[in-house]
């Protein structure tokens, strides 16, 4: 498996089967990669990584991880509990996957996109992501 959709199964993992987050978004976390599909149910969550490299001498990598809350409500009461529940789930993550033993997850910035549609809420969310690219340990001690 390719590090980014390593990094990006884990969090879907984490999120779509959390019992709180699940409550808080009606009973089922619909998260989509990049897009939402046409009439996708409210709330639903999209997220995707912006990959970056700090160099080719360092195994660390550094990347954004996007996370885009969606609601249709009357106020924003449901989307900032869907927001709370997240940032309990993924500031301060620490996780491993088959190919990276050592991420961290921290905010970067988050606040409300305004919407033209009357109730439709819309938060973002922007977090770190370092990762460590195992594959490239023995590489980078060689030279």
């Amino acid at each position: 498996m390719e590090i980014q959709e390593s990094l990006l199964s884990h969090i879907y993992t984490l999120l779509t089967t959390d019992d709180d987050l699940m409550t808080a978004m009606g009973d089922t976390v619909r998260l989509a990669l990049t897009w939402a599909p046409p009439d996708y149910a409210f709330p639903y969550l999209v997220h995707r990584i912006d990959m970056g490299i700090l160099g080719d001498w360092s195994p660390e990598a550094r990347c954004t991880y996007y996370l885009d809350i969606w609601s249709d409500s009357a106020n924003a009461d449901e989307i900032l509990g869907i927001r709370e529940r997240l940032m309990a789930l993924l500031d301060g993550l620490i996780f491993a996957t088959d190919e990276t033993t050592d991420c961290h997850l921290w905010i970067q910035t988050d606040g409300f996109i305004p919407e033209s549609e009357i109730r439709i809420w819309h938060y973002a969310m922007q977090f770190n992501l370092k990762w460590l690219n195992d594959s490239k340990i023995g590489v980078t001690l060689k030279r």
